[in-house]
């Protein structure tokens, strides 16, 4: 068995696409399946299985396929989204890995998976509409919990074993161009949201820097009010980028910074704002350096100084943005260590070797799985 073919079914209710969501979590997923696959030289391959109005299938990319099913019922928060088909779409598989657990859609898949019996994992990704399956301890129906950083790790409160597996970025599709263009901007790239922060970046933005601020406007009040506080600077927003000009942007920036917090500037609070921090990590992959705020997981991806810079106040961010658009050989220095980095620790091929060795583990203690009743 060892050599043969698995299959392994990554259940997410979104998945990157415009026609879902183009959210960090959703990518995660994706770059993940990847991962896996390259890593193992196809001895793994992965089906994304998620929800939509009407059926459909595609390729994403080798060994890596996208299977929407119908949705039972037009769910009020999209991660709720179940169908009745999910059963059968994992009928096949070897083994099923549940993203985005606190939800309904994680604690059906939960259900699914352990009721045929077969060796299950579960992520987090900062999504949390549904607490019922926690309070019942839904997650003792996985075998392992797989989280993407130390923090994340530290909130869940189960049994179940923990194992955290950094990264996830495509080194191959975010690598600094050659040549590179002229660097003159500062950077924001990520949804539009208030505890994503960015109102603070534009805050804390000196008059003389130019900042581009790139990503889908999920919030149409929070918008308004970025637009408003960036009248008189010399910020433009970017809205329908795709990844050739997400990448392209990277390459013309002094730095990129994701500015979240835990409270944002209507007082809402947050208990995850950063689970990781997706683009800090794309950015390092294109040797742009990364500035984040000391909240959540960011820290842990960050060597200071030597790979990006943490902030705790506006004015060491402005300090910090004045430094990096005056210094250019910070800059390269900063950003080559960055990539460095990814390619050492934060690659999707890296992340991908590490879930297959989870997966190898779990799937050869499968055979004899425990019953329901156990």
């Amino acid at each position: 068995m060892a050599d043969a073919t698995r299959t392994v079914a990554f259940l997410t209710p979104l998945y990157f696409d415009e026609a879902s969501c183009l959210g960090g979590g959703e990518r995660y997923a994706t770059n993940m399946a990847a991962g896996l696959v390259e890593a193992t030289g196809g001895r793994y391959r992965v089906e994304l299985i998620s929800y939509g109005v009407s059926p459909a299938r595609k390729p994403l990319r080798p060994g890596v396929s996208l299977r929407v099913l119908p949705v039972g019922a037009r769910p009020k928060d999209p991660l709720d989204a179940v169908s009745w088909d999910l059963p059968e779409a994992i009928a096949d598989a070897d083994l099923v890995h549940v993203h985005m657990a606190f939800s309904r859609s994680g604690e059906f898949g939960l259900l699914a998976a352990r009721q045929q019996r077969k060796p299950v994992c579960a992520s987090d990704h900062g999504g949390h509409s549904s607490w019922l399956g926690a309070s019942l301890g839904s997650l003792e129906l996985a075998d392992r919990i797989v989280a993407y950083s130390d923090f994340g790790a530290s909130l869940f409160r189960t049994p179940t074993p923990i194992v955290v597996i950094r990264g996830g970025v495509d080194a191959d599709r975010f690598a600094p161009p050659e040549p590179r263009p002229t660097r003159d901007r500062v950077l924001y790239v990520g949804r539009l949201l208030a505890h994503k922060g960015i109102d603070r970046l534009i805050r804390a933005l000196p008059p003389e820097l130019p900042l581009t601020v790139c990503g889908r406007p999920y919030d149409p009040d929070y918008f308004a009010l970025l637009r408003r506080l960036a009248a008189g600077k010399d910020v433009t927003f970017v809205t329908d980028a795709d990844d050739d000009a997400v990448r392209d942007l990277y390459a013309r920036a002094w730095c990129n910074v994701l500015p979240s917090v835990y409270v944002d500037c209507y007082g809402r609070r947050y208990r995850a704002p950063e689970l990781m921090g997706l683009t800090l990590l794309e950015a390092m992959s294109c040797e742009t350096v990364p500035i984040a705020s000391r909240v959540a997981a960011m820290p842990e991806f960050i060597a200071p100084a030597r790979s990006g810079y943490l902030f705790d106040s506006l004015d060491e961010l402005t300090a910090l943005l004045r430094r990096l658009a005056s210094e250019p050989e910070t800059v390269e220095r900063v950003g080559r260590e960055a990539r460095r980095q990814v390619l050492r620790a934060f690659d999707l091929k890296v992340a991908g070797a590490k879930l297959a060795a989870l997966y190898d583990e779990l799937l050869e203690s499968a055979p004899g799985r425990r019953s329901l009743a156990s």
